[in-house]
């Protein structure tokens, strides 16, 4: 695939995918049982997102391909776990794309009343499935519109929003204890679940080990003061029991605060914010989908390429289908976000396990990579992924039943249909592990993280 995504578009790419609906939804239904301190579950979630961020960077520069998560893990583990994070990552982004589209149907409801909710979900995840069949210069440059928008807009709702809070609304902080707050962290982590993406279209980025880092970093102070500032406001304007039920916190506030006419135009953000996601989520993890088709994992059809866009077309077509069921199927966004967020946590173990095993495995390209973590930052953070995952894997089986045995379910399928598609394979006198390891060896050794650099570089 071509590198065509340059610092600017990785930095609007990011923001407007990690930053979406749910930061205008999930924060109110999450105060109405943590209280005012909604705003500390989301700091314990950035948390965990610095810590995605880091090794995201590292895995990027190292293999800054498509795919580069699933292609990491297979290499540093076993092709089945590679599969298992693979399959995971991509149910869990259907499930995703159907929760931003439900978000987008509830605000364009506001706009618009008496539309059909399902019916504006279905068709937003179909416009952007469109967009995307075109590639990735062309969903970036809608990226790029859309984010400069919602950006400008939030940063007027937050000073605002900030600046006149009613203190009396913050007391007590923690109303029901520190447990709850805790256990909010989970589906508030779904906000932040995302910054990882960026390892996906490595192979489309300009000068992936210098800009990759710096779209991190920049993307990532701008989500964590911009949750931090939109949760403030909500619980400084409305007391929190009330937000039980309020479907649309933020124009709640946005109508004590402005006059009629500027509430349509957060309206209008916030339907911005979810495009920007919905798009992000399909161009980013199609990728995915083209890479377990590349090695044979899933059937070849899906990793071909258009003749005049060079995107996995059919991978993309594939996405958009499972997120049109994810939406038509339902559900509420707190357990969609628990699902998802269990889902992500199955994958970053496999992540930090992989980085730990890194010098082992990668030697070579360790040393050549332009960033590059020293052996005690790689084994700290490598380990603390793996401990937070933990961590919130045992809170969120305690607090979402229904959420793990969803996602026990789409193990278990994934699982069956590895074991028949080696089956099937092996009846053709193809041995699945031996074919995906010679495709993922040969990516590999065609990178070169230097050459690449220095060839883009003169072209910046």
């Amino acid at each position: 695939m071509e590198r065509t995504i340059g610092l600017w578009g990785a930095v609007v790419f990011l923001v407007g995918f990690v930053i979406g609906v749910s930061v205008f939804l999930l924060p109110g239904e999450l105060a109405a049982t943590a209280g005012p301190g909604v705003v500390v579950s989301y700091g314990i979630a950035a948390v965990m997102a610095l810590f995605s961020c880091v090794i995201a960077a590292q895995i990027s520069a190292i293999l800054p391909l498509s795919g580069a998560g699933f292609v990491f893990v297979t290499k540093m583990t076993l092709p089945f776990f590679g599969f298992l994070m693979g399959w995971l990552v991509i149910t869990a982004v259907s499930m995703a794309i159907a929760l931003v589209a439900s978000g987008f149907a509830t605000y364009f409801e506001i706009l618009i009343p008496g539309t059909h909710k399902t019916l504006v979900a279905v068709m937003i995840v179909l416009a952007f499935g469109v967009i995307n069949l075109y590639g990735a210069a062309a969903s970036v440059r809608a990226q790029s519109l859309m984010v400069i928008l919602f950006m400008l807009v939030l940063i007027v709702f937050s000073v605002v929003g900030v600046a006149t809070i009613d203190g009396e609304l913050l007391v007590p902080f923690f109303p029901n204890g520190y447990g709850v707050v805790a256990a909010a962290a989970i589906p508030a982590f779904f906000s932040y679940s995302g910054f990882g993406v960026i390892a996906e279209i490595g192979g489309e980025i300009k000068n992936p080990s210098r800009t990759i880092p710096w779209a991190l970093f920049i993307s990532f102070l701008l989500v964590l003061i911009c949750y931090s500032a939109v949760s403030l406001a909500i619980v400084g304007h409305i007391p929190w029991r009330e937000l039980a039920g309020n479907d649309a916190p933020v124009a709640t506030v946005a109508g004590l605060l402005f006059p009629a006419w500027a509430i349509t135009i957060i309206t209008v953000t916030i339907l911005a914010a979810s495009a920007t996601s919905i798009n992000g989520l399909l161009l980013g993890y199609s990728r995915d989908v083209y890479v377990l088709s590349r090695v044979t994992m899933l059937p070849e059809v899906f990793s071909r390429l258009s003749a005049s866009h060079g995107n996995p077309y059919n991978s993309v077509v594939l996405l958009t289908g499972l997120s049109v069921l994810a939406v038509l199927f339902g559900a509420k966004i707190s357990e969609y976000a628990t699902a998802i967020v269990l889902a992500i946590m199955i994958a970053q173990i496999l992540m930090g396990i992989a980085l730990l095993r890194l010098p082992g495995g990668m030697p070579e390209h360790l040393q050549q990579t332009g960033f590059q973590l020293t052996s005690f930052w790689r084994v700290f953070f490598g380990l603390g992924l793996v401990g937070f995952s933990l961590m919130f894997l045992i809170i969120g089986v305690q607090g979402s039943p229904g959420s793990v045995a969803a996602l026990g379910g789409i193990l278990l399928i994934g699982t069956i249909y590895y074991l028949q598609r080696k089956r099937y394979l092996q009846s053709h006198d193809i041995l699945l592990e031996n074919r995906v390891m010679q495709h993922i060896e040969e990516d590999i050794d065609q990178i070169g993280t230097t050459p690449i650099d220095k060839e883009i570089q003169p072209h910046e």
